[in-house]
């Protein structure tokens, strides 16, 4: 009376297999998750960004810092000076 039988080498090797493809197809999923359409918008905000980077990069890091900060209405806190130095 064997209440418990092992896995053979071929039970094991099949069970991988289908965990290995259900992880495959979950990942498949969530990488993808609306399809074209959301793609080619991804895509189109890519390009706008690099175009507006380039753009930017002429004018200097510091320019396009502060545009940036304005834009999204955030400025960067002053740091108070060290009374020791000068």
């Amino acid at each position: 009376m064997n209440a418990f039988r092992e896995p053979g080498f071929k039970e094991r090797q099949e069970a991988a297999a289908k965990a290995k493809q259900a992880a495959l197809d979950k990942l498949r999923a969530r990488s993808n998750p609306g399809g074209p359409a959301v793609v080619q918008q991804q895509e189109a905000e890519r390009v706008s960004g690099a175009k507006e980077r380039s753009a930017a990069k002429g004018k200097g890091a510091r320019a396009t810092e502060k545009a940036e900060k304005q834009a999204t209405g955030k400025t960067a806190p002053k740091s108070p000076r060290k009374a020791g130095k000068k």
